[in-house]
C-alpha cells in the first residue's frame, strides 16, 4: 500500500472544505445530508489509488455535488479514476446522490442485491457485489474487498483493505452518536454476527460513514457489541410475566437516555425485542410483551383478551 500522497493529490484535496486523505488509498469527503442526529454529514469516501470508487454518494444538496464532481475530476486527471458510485446500504442519507452522478459521471452503481431489491424503481443498480468480492485497488496492487455485514440493513457492506487493516464501515459503526437497528430493515443477531465478522479481522482504522474515523478499531466493536448485550439484558430484566407495550419498558431500558430520542429508541427496543424472542426469552402477541413462558408453563392464548 502506497505510503505518502503525492503533494498534487494533497493540493487537489485540500481545495475542497472539509476533505482529508485519512489513510493511503483513502478520501474522505464530509457532506450535508438529512440523517439523524448528532450527526448533520455523510462521509463520501474515495477507496482506492489506480482503481477507485466512490462510497455512499448522498449529499442531495446541488452546490455540494458540484464540488464533489470537481475534486473527482482532479483525481481523475492525476491518475486516480473512479469507476463506479458504491452504496454501503439504501438509507436515504447514503443514497441521495447516486441516480444524480451516475447520470452526470456516466458511472455505475454498486451495491449488494439485498440494497438493489429495495432502491428497485427508485435507483438503477448497475453492478451486484457480493461478499468477498474485490471493488477497488491501490497503486501497489493491494486491493480492497467488499464483505457482506447485514444487521443495519440487509445489503450491507464494508470495504475491507487486504494489507492494512483499514476498513471502510458504512454504518456498522459511527464516529459520532450510535447505530440504530429499526427491526422494519434491520436485525439485531444479524448486527451482532457483523460485529463479531469485523472485529476477527483485528481492523487498525474504522472508516464510517458519520464522523471522523476511528483508531482504536477493535476496541469500537468491542464497545458496541458490549454496548447491545448490555441494553439488551436491560430490556430483558424489564420484561413483566404480564403482557405489556414496549413504549411501557423505556424508562427501565433508556431511563439514561434523553425523553427527545426515545422515539428512535423505541426502535432500537424493538429490534431487542424481536431478539429476545429468537432466543425463546420474550413473547409478542398483538403487538405487546412478556417475558417468556418458563418450559412448564403453556401460554394461554387468550390471555391478551383477558
Amino acid at each position: 500500500m502506497q505510503t505518502e500522497a503525492s503533494p498534487a493529490l494533497r493540493h487537489a484535496v485540500d481545495q475542497l472544505s472539509g476533505a482529508s486523505i485519512e489513510a493511503p488509498g483513502l478520501i474522505r469527503v464530509p457532506l450535508p445530508t438529512p440523517t439523524l442526529p448528532p450527526a448533520t454529514t455523510t462521509n463520501h469516501w474515495i477507496v482506492g489509488h489506480r482503481r477507485a470508487v466512490l462510497v455512499d454518494p448522498a449529499t442531495p444538496h446541488p452546490a455540494a455535488r458540484d464540488r464533489l464532481c470537481g475534486l473527482l475530476a482532479a483525481l481523475n486527471r492525476l491518475g486516480t479514476p473512479i469507476g463506479g458510485l458504491l452504496l454501503t446500504h439504501h438509507h436515504d442519507d447514503h443514497v441521495g446522490a447516486a441516480l444524480d452522478l451516475r447520470r452526470r459521471l456516466d458511472l455505475p452503481v454498486l451495491a449488494h442485491p439485498a440494497t438493489a431489491e429495495r432502491l428497485r424503481g427508485r435507483i438503477p443498480v448497475d453492478i451486484e457485489v457480493h461478499d468477498g468480492q474485490v471493488v477497488a485497488e491501490d497503486a501497489d496492487g493491494t486491493t480492497w474487498t467488499a464483505l457482506h455485514t447485514p444487521g443495519h440493513a440487509p445489503g450491507h457492506l464494508v470495504l475491507a483493505h487486504s494489507r492494512s487493516g483499514v476498513v471502510v464501515a458504512g454504518d456498522l459503526v459511527a464516529g459520532e452518536g450510535t447505530i440504530l437497528i429499526d427491526p422494519r430493515d434491520g436485525r439485531m443477531a444479524d448486527y451482532l454476527a457483523s460485529l463479531t465478522r469485523v472485529a476477527a479481522l483485528k481492523p487498525t482504522l474504522l472508516a464510517p460513514a458519520h464522523g471522523p474515523v476511528l483508531t482504536d478499531a477493535v476496541g469500537v466493536l468491542a464497545h458496541y457489541r458490549r454496548h447491545r448485550l448490555q441494553r439488551e439484558a436491560r430490556i430483558a430484566a424489564a420484561l413483566p410475566a404480564n403482557w405489556t407495550a414496549p413504549d411501557a419498558l423505556l424508562p427501565a431500558a433508556y431511563g439514561d437516555v434523553s425523553r427527545l430520542l426515545w422515539p428512535i429508541a423505541l426502535r432500537s427496543l424493538l429490534a431487542h425485542l424481536e431478539h429476545l424472542r429468537e432466543q425463546g426469552r420474550a413473547t409478542e402477541q398483538a403487538g405487546r410483551w412478556r417475558a417468556a413462558a418458563g418450559p412448564d408453563e403453556a401460554a394461554d392464548p387468550h390471555e391478551f383478551d383477558a
